[in-house]
């Protein structure tokens, strides 16, 4: 009977745990965006809401004043593989009209800008809150055309009202092949085994968090090995065996399946009534045992 008793105590207090603290030690997704869920969307589609959790996204840089001028226009399209052309998913296409939007001098209004003034100055930022959670992830797909910018950046802001608060992560271009390059362009990061999502682990950063105005930048970076010299957005085809900046200054970036995910953390009241609740229980049993 004894027995029985105890089975009947670790039960209960196994139950208490499942309510009270549900998720604890798990990853969970606290906001994403998929646009195989939101489905084809004609231009212009700046800011699309997310499918899961609250969020904002923004494209950045495409309403410029270069080859003429140009306005975002962002659209949701089906894009296939060229590698595995059985594989396809919708996906956020940034760009502007009428012109394109990117260019070597993205946010230039003349010719004579350099690299320095308009690195990191074109892709997308998403800002979500990671409140109630830690060792924050963030992952994507992507897609560059064969005639997009060639490298990109990630970047992290722990307060998104800070302008000045962006900072790369991973170096120039993380782990040297978030390049449109390694693909061929025109083709999806890591094509042989689609979608080749990317993931980024910003467990190392301690202020993303529990942190209510976290974002992050996926943006157009120069070259990440060091081999160009000088003001090179002004000359993107080398002649002299350095890796190019970009494959051509007309193509585009497109994105599906960004996820902001963490370790959910319960909340103080609910370790304590969690802790109530067993007290009460093992001090119930006792008694019964003593009886």
């Amino acid at each position: 009977m004894k027995c029985m008793q105890r089975l009947m105590t670790v039960l209960v207090i196994a139950g208490i745990l499942s309510v009270l603290i549900p998720e604890f030690g798990l990853a969970a997704v606290i906001t994403s965006w998929n646009f195989n869920t939101i489905g084809i969307q004609a231009a212009p589609y700046n800011s699309p809401a997310p499918t899961t959790g609250t969020g904002t996204a923004i494209s950045l840089g495409m309403t410029n004043n270069v080859n003429g001028g140009n306005t975002t226009s962002d659209d949701v399209l089906n894009v296939a593989g060229t590698t595995t052309p059985s594989f396809n998913e919708n996906m956020w296409r940034i760009r502007g009209t009428a012109n394109n939007g990117w260019y070597t001098h993205a946010a230039a209004v003349d010719a004579g800008d350099t690299n320095a003034e308009q690195q990191y100055s074109q892709g997308i930022e998403l800002d979500a809150s990671t409140a109630g959670y830690s060792n924050i992830q963030f992952s994507f797909d992507w897609y560059c055309t064969a005639q997009g910018i060639r490298d990109l950046q990630f970047q992290y802001n722990t307060n998104v009202a800070n302008a000045a608060g962006w900072t790369n992560f991973g170096g120039t271009s993380p782990t040297g092949t978030y390049t449109g390059s390694d693909i061929g362009g025109g083709d999806f990061y890591n094509p042989t085994s689609p979608p080749g999502t990317i993931s980024v682990d910003l467990s190392s950063i301690a202020a993303a968090n529990n942190d209510p105005n976290f974002g992050i930048r996926l943006v157009s970076a120069f070259d990440s090995t060091g081999n160009v010299p000088g003001d090179y957005a002004s000359n993107a085809l080398d002649s002299n065996g350095h890796t190019v900046l970009y494959n051509n200054s007309s193509g585009n970036w497109r994105f599906d399946n960004l996820t902001f995910s963490g370790t959910a953390v319960p909340e103080p009241s609910s370790l304590m009534l969690a802790g109530i609740g067993i007290v009460s229980l093992l001090v119930s049993a006792r008694r019964r045992v003593a009886n």
